[in-house]
């Protein structure tokens, strides 16, 4: 910044923007963040930069991060959000009905596919009427999506990575158990339909693989609701997750048979985002649904 030059006093918008943009990383992670187009998020930032006379950000092969004069502005700007979320939790709801503290925004989260369509999507539409300004972005991965990187806010994982800039917090654990169109069926002698063979390593499978040994497999899929529908068109036995298998219709749980395997299942969310209202009401919305399911 030039000697003498006044320096102009930045406007919210800008602030909260620039605070978000040191967040995720990128123009379009903030603009889902914040619920507005790249352009409006590019405009913003360079009103910023514009009355303060200096850049706030380094922009390298499109990753974002604050300038040193940035870092200064970041400690000031993030402390002003934290108060705000502070005080508008205290707020109390309007005469009129509106809350205008409610929680809002975009918020995504990952998770493998068993856990979206046995626990979270069915439940989607009780979080929807209690919290209607917070829009779920949900996603099914087998990959892990990197929380640092801001690929994703919140991550729903079966193992604890060993590092990461992440709070983390154990929510249940995903429990097994074998699966038929018959109650009669022999496993032993059954069809089978099992894991893709990339994922052989998963403790279930080699718990499979351990008291079974060889079996005659007749089909292999990645995705446990993949699994459910072939065994049932083949008329095959397959190991599933309990929240999935529970809830197929023409499948049967075959009791007689105890599986040991299961799976942790831990709940993943950026260290520097896990104060936002929104992101909050998502992590608690997905340990209740935990605890209260009954199948992990």
């Amino acid at each position: 910044m030039q000697k003498g030059r006044a320096v102009k006093t930045p406007d919210w918008d800008g602030l909260r923007t620039f605070v978000v943009l040191c967040r995720a990383g990128t123009m379009s992670a903030a603009a889902r963040e914040l619920g507005i187009n790249q352009t409006t998020v590019s405009r913003r930032l360079a009103r910023l930069e514009e009355a303060l006379g200096h850049d706030v950000l380094n922009r390298e092969d499109g990753h974002l991060s604050p300038t040193v004069q940035g870092q200064h502005l970041l400690a000031t700007a993030a402390a002003m959000e934290q108060n705000l979320a502070a005080y508008l939790d205290s707020l109390p709801v309007l005469a009129d009905g509106i809350d205008k503290t409610a929680p809002s925004g975009v918020v995504r989260l990952s998770a493998v596919d068993a856990i979206l369509d046995g626990l979270l999507v069915p439940a989607f539409a009780d979080f929807h009427l209690n919290y209607p300004a917070v829009q779920l972005d949900l996603t099914g991965e087998n990959r892990n999506l990197n929380i640092a990187q801001r690929e994703t806010d919140i991550a729903i994982r079966l193992a604890l990575p060993e590092s990461g800039v992440f709070r983390s917090r154990r929510i249940g654990f995903m429990r097994f158990a074998i699966y038929a169109p018959r109650m009669d069926m022999d496993v032993q002698r059954a069809n089978w339909v099992e894991l893709a063979e990339g994922l052989s390593d998963k403790p279930e499978q080699q718990w499979l693989q351990y008291v079974f040994g060889p079996r005659t497999i007749i089909g292999r899929a990645n995705r446990a609701t993949l699994l459910a529908g072939m065994a049932q068109a083949g008329d095959a036995c397959c190991l599933l997750p309990v929240c999935i298998g529970d809830r197929v219709a023409g499948l049967h749980r075959l009791t007689q048979y105890d599986v040991s395997a299961g799976r942790e299942v831990w709940l993943l969310v950026h260290q520097d985002m896990v104060h936002l209202p929104h992101i909050r009401v998502v992590m608690d919305w997905v340990a209740d649904i935990m605890k209260q399911s009954g199948v992990v």
